[in-house]
């Protein structure tokens, strides 16, 4: 009896691992094409806005959040406690980013498996890892990933919950509910998406289906109920996102190229096509299998249908639906959440395929026109043709000319694009390159203000503390251009220009005594 038990032991052992292989191996490709070349892009407005609000202390984070990014405080306070560990750098910015989409991935198989569609399930993990969104998301130093994450991981617990149908599978769902809002308060559309799928199963009329209903809308909404302060403060706060425009003619461009595809048209248009073919062929199985009572392949399409596409879509309707009547609040990147099971919808169409070389072909399509995509997110200047690093760089490189024995004084004027932020935000993202300079328009440090950045006094009012500096650079936009007023206050207490170079969206002078 002993060996009978050692050996089915082993037989359960092998058995986890072969269903562990699969996943971790999805994670792994998902997280190493996020790590290709993820330092080579510049950091951008929104990774500084990361930057400085996860390195000030946790009081004077905790009252920033009091009034400004309420809406990504857990994320905040996650990177606080990454920064903590491991001290900032963009790699340690941007790898939680890599390591969600390899989570994601695994997950995108799991949810596969679940749905009774194991081969679907590979191929909707790899499409997953080449959706140029995903591609995008992982080398951010954001809060998409995890949204992705939490997205899959909320319908992973919810089909468990569905098939077990235990008060802590309920549990647990509800809680994986609250932990996805109070990441991302536009997690709750995957919630409500859950409903459609809840409501879609009751079409079954069975028993099980009305308990699996029952019990979702009391663990959505005892998470719901207490999500409401989160909730509360962060409508509180919806003026920062004023700079969403209204819908326009660009929006369906939006919603079909940008918000999963970023720049691709052309892999939209395949996975576009793939899709509708996945969803054309699971309406067939379910038409068919209604004529012949219900069968097998009839459940399994009609659970798939009401998983995967409730959350594909939903959100995306909500956002415009609110943005047509109410506020603007639609913006493609916002649906990130949504790329796994775009996936799915993918795969399902290449699933399809019933002849392997052509499905395989189909990925390989997929491979192919992903490349281009990863090529161009990890060009220096990507990210909203931030030069910062550029700029950081440079400002090293002068420095080291100018002698270790040299006092080094930065005049921050406007950051392109944002009438709040000043060029500080490039020393913020590369703090070696300006370590021990002079500040000089200084007036509150941005992590003594509650607010997200630091406020200043006019370079006129400023000059004296010039004195004991003895090189000045002035950083400023392109658009909104401070060099000849800086110039001007500087000439009248002796100093020049020496040097001036011209990058994307910022200039830099030099300037000296005389």
């Amino acid at each position: 009896m002993t060996a009978t038990i050692a050996r089915e032991s082993d037989g359960t052992r092998q058995r986890l691992r072969r269903r562990a292989t699969l996943p971790l191996l999805a994670g792994l490709l998902g997280f190493t094409i996020s790590m290709i070349g993820i330092t080579i892009p510049g950091l951008w407005y929104d990774e500084a806005a990361t930057v400085i609000s996860t390195t000030r202390s946790w009081t004077q984070l905790w009252a920033e959040l009091g009034n400004v990014d309420a809406v990504h405080a857990l994320y905040y306070a996650v990177m606080h406690l990454v920064f903590d560990v491991f001290g900032y750098s963009p790699l340690s910015l941007r790898m939680p980013s890599a390591i969600a989409v390899g989570i994601a991935a695994a997950l995108v198989v799991i949810l596969g498996r679940q749905l009774g569609r194991p081969r679907l399930a590979i191929i909707a993990a790899v499409a997953f890892c080449l959706i140029p969104r995903v591609t995008w998301m992982g080398t951010e130093g954001r809060s998409y990933a995890l949204t992705a994450t939490l997205a899959i991981l909320a319908t992973v617990v919810l089909v468990r919950a569905i098939r077990l149908g235990t008060r802590g599978s309920w549990v647990l769902y509800g809680f994986v509910a609250l932990l996805s809002v109070t990441v991302f308060i536009y997690l709750a559309l995957v919630i409500v998406a859950h409903a459609v799928t809840v409501a879609w199963l009751l079409a079954e009329r069975s028993g099980r289906a009305r308990l699996n209903a029952r019990n979702w809308l009391i663990s959505a909404g005892v998470a719901g109920v207490l999500s409401i302060p989160f909730v509360l403060e962060t409508m509180s706060q919806s003026g920062q996102i004023s700079w969403i425009g209204p819908l326009t003619g660009l929006t369906v461009q939006g919603v079909l190229r940008s918000q999963w595809f970023y720049s691709s048209e052309a892999f939209a248009i395949a996975a576009w096509a793939f899709t509708v073919v996945g969803v054309i062929v699971m309406v067939r199985a379910l038409v068919l299998a209604r004529r012949v009572a219900n069968g097998p392949a009839g459940h399994a399409a009609r659970t798939f249908l009401a998983v995967v596409l409730p959350a594909m879509l939903v959100p995306t309707l909500a956002l415009l639906f609110v943005s047509a009547v109410y506020q603007p609040i639609y913006q493609p990147r916002y649906l990130s959440m949504c790329t796994p099971f775009v996936a799915l919808a993918i795969a399902a169409g290449i699933d399809a395929i019933r002849w392997r070389p052509a499905s395989a072909m189909a990925v390989a399509l997929l491979v192919v026109l992903a490349l281009p995509q990863v090529t161009l997110q990890r060009t220096p200047e990507t990210k909203e043709f931030s030069s910062w690093a550029q700029v950081a760089d440079l400002i090293a490189a002068e420095r080291a000319s100018d002698g270790p024995d040299s006092t080094t004084a930065i005049i921050y004027g406007e950051l392109w694009g944002h009438a709040k932020a000043t060029t500080r935000a490039i020393a913020y993202s590369y703090p070696e390159q300006f370590e021990s300079t002079v500040d000089v328009t200084i007036l509150t440090p941005a992590a003594e203000t509650a607010q997200l950045w630091e406020t200043r006094a006019p370079i006129a009012e400023s000059l004296d503390r010039l004195d004991g500096t003895d090189v000045a650079y002035l950083i400023t936009s392109t658009t909104r251009d401070l060099r000849p007023a800086t110039t001007e206050a500087l000439a009248s207490v002796g100093w020049h220009v020496t040097d001036e170079w011209s990058f994307t969206h910022v200039n830099v002078l030099r300037y000296v005594r005389d």
